[in-house]
């Protein structure tokens, strides 16, 4: 049983970096993984225990990540001949341009030496998109300074990579010249074995991304976040977990033509909106959805009010929410009235 060190970097990071080891590990032949928060009580550094052949899973992983990018990437002559994809690593979870190459090549230099049985070398600097502290735009975020580049050695960032990629759902918006890219980070505060990990890869899977025009609402990260366990099953997943002790990550990377900045970094008790949820769809999903649907679209900040009291047991918002709603002239169904009540009881 290999035991794996997170480099203590940031907690952000290096969640990443774990999730990059359970998934060499799950592919290197493992029938037992154990996900370990480590440091303080937040967990700022992590321990990965598994029996699978690491090597061998980690170079598996890069190729089909690389393999993926090529076969759906395509040329752009106004970007000087890039590669642009819409994997994680490139266009998919990057606002930032200049990391679409140079990700890419990176990974590559990784995957050759690992194929080769080479010794790993360089540092690499840590983007954005895997540590919103070590962007200049937070000048001071976990006791790391801001604005000057964080580098990190090329396993760590490879893994970051592989750990993001599957791991870590996130949600793209795009509306005319700007662009938000709302990142969910899952963290456990608690040890997660095989099972439980593999629910949470889970939900990284029905994560979509969405371009229509006209709904404006997912700009903002919770109503983007409630809009999509609204719409899928992936709930089932986190409730795999729930009964581990979890908190939901989220920041958002903002781009407006070729400004960029991190945005709404915070933590969110997902399992109450999973919980939240549940209670209006097990009474009926199709009035749930179609009045949340339609709250969204006339008067978002209803359903802003609903969200932000179910996170910060401020429960007279959810009367708020109904009120500005009837105002609005939807009448929020017996079935919705019914669950929320239910929920206020509950907590």
């Amino acid at each position: 049983m290999g035991v794996y060190q997170t480099p203590g970097i940031d907690e952000v990071f290096d969640l990443y970096v774990a999730y990059g080891y359970v998934e060499a590990l799950v592919r290197g032949g493992a029938k037992e993984v154990t996900l370990v928060p480590e440091g303080t009580a937040r967990g700022s550094h992590y321990s990965v225990e598994g029996d699978g052949d690491f090597r061998r899973g980690l170079i598996d992983a890069l190729g089909e990540m690389l393999s993926l990018h090529y076969a759906l990437g395509n040329h752009r002559s106004g970007e000087g001949g890039k590669v642009i994809s819409d994997v994680d690593f490139s266009a998919g979870a990057n606002v930032n341009n200049a990391y679409w190459d140079s990700i890419p090549s990176r990974l590559r230099a990784v995957l050759e030496k690992l194929g080769a049985e080479k010794k790993l070398g360089g540092r690499y600097p840590i983007p954005i998109t895997l540590m919103p502290s070590a962007g200049k735009f937070i000048p001071m975020h976990m006791g790391v300074q801001g604005g000057n580049p964080i580098k990190v050695d090329s396993l760590s960032y490879a893994l970051a990579w592989v750990g993001f990629h599957h791991y870590t759902p996130y949600l793209r918006y795009t509306k005319g010249s700007k662009t938000w890219v709302h990142v969910y980070q899952v963290a456990p505060q608690e040890s997660l074995n095989l099972v439980e990990l593999l629910a949470l890869k889970d939900l990284k899977k029905h994560f979509p991304h969405y371009y229509e025009r006209g709904m404006d609402y997912l700009s903002n990260h919770r109503l983007a976040l409630l809009y999509h366990l609204l719409h899928t099953e992936s709930p089932g997943a986190i409730e795999t977990v729930t009964r581990k002790s979890i908190i939901l990550r989220s920041y958002t990377l903002e781009r407006d033509g070729k400004n960029q900045a991190i945005r709404s970094y915070g933590e969110e008790d997902v399992a109450k909106l999973v919980d939240f949820l549940w209670e209006l769809k097990r009474r009926s999903t199709y009035h749930a959805v179609r009045f949340l649907d339609v709250l969204l679209r006339k008067e978002s900040d209803a359903v802003l009010a609903i969200v932000d009291a179910v996170l910060n047991d401020r429960l007279e918002g959810l009367y708020l929410g109904l009120r500005a709603a009837r105002r609005a002239g939807i009448t929020p169904p017996r079935s919705v009235v019914e669950g929320m009540e239910a929920f206020i009881d509950e907590t």
